[in-house]
Formats: C-alpha cells, structure tokens, sequence
C-alpha cells in the first residue's frame, strides 16, 4: 500500500466525521474508528515482515531472543494502547484515554521486569 492512498483514507474519514459530528457525533466516532481499522489493516502486512525481521535478528543474535520477543509485544501494547486513546480522544472522552494510556504504561512495566531483573543481576555479578 502507498502512502498516498493511506493519507487519502485519512484525510476523507477526517473529512466525512467532521461534517458528521454536527448532525450525529456517534456517527463520526464510527467514520474515525472504521478509517483507523481500514489503514490498519492496510499496513498489517508491512508490520508482519517488520516482525518477522526483528525475530530473524533475534535469532542471529544467540541469547537475545528472548528480549526480541519481549519488543515486540511491548510495541504492540504500545500500539494497541494508542489506537484506543486515540479513539477515545477522538470521542472526546480525554478522561477515558488517560486511563488507557495509564494501562498501556503499567502493562509495559510489568512486561519489563524481568528484563530489569536480569541488568541487576548483571550490575550485581561486576561488583566487587
């Protein structure tokens, strides 16, 4: 998919939820959250061969497959957390989207700790 014909997709769903939120704001809400749902699945693919890359990398890297996989679901937490905050903000429902975006914070965290574990246990070993 071109660039172009994803910034159209924005750009006309922009278009039809503002004249819509006037007349019908929970329509507009739905003209954003299909043209989200349209361009994501637009670069699904693309994101795919983004995964599969950063996994090829991890396992050319011995001993750090594990933290590539860690990434990658951390990205998608990220990701995922975004898309719903935006959408929510999008709703203007700003209350809604801080709370989810608290959550993705928080998930990310615990999906780190034993990554943080492993550095002290790693700072801990070079001490005298």
């Amino acid at each position: 998919m071109s660039i172009f014909q994803i910034v159209l997709i924005g750009i006309i769903a922009m278009v039809l939820a503002v004249l819509m939120k006037n007349y019908n704001p929970a329509l507009a809400v739905l003209i954003s959250l299909a043209a989200g749902v349209i361009i994501f699945l637009m670069i699904l693919p693309m994101f795919a061969d983004t995964i599969g890359f950063v996994r090829y990398l991890g396992e050319m890297a011995d001993g750090i497959g594990a933290y590539t996989s860690l990434a990658l679901r951390v990205i998608g937490v990220a990701y995922i957390a975004e898309l719903g905050a935006s959408v929510c903000s999008d709703a203007n429902e700003s209350a809604i989207a801080a709370k989810i975006e608290l959550a993705g914070r928080v998930i990310i965290l615990v999906m780190a700790m034993p990554v943080i574990v492993d550095i002290v246990r790693i700072v801990t070993g070079l001490l005298p």
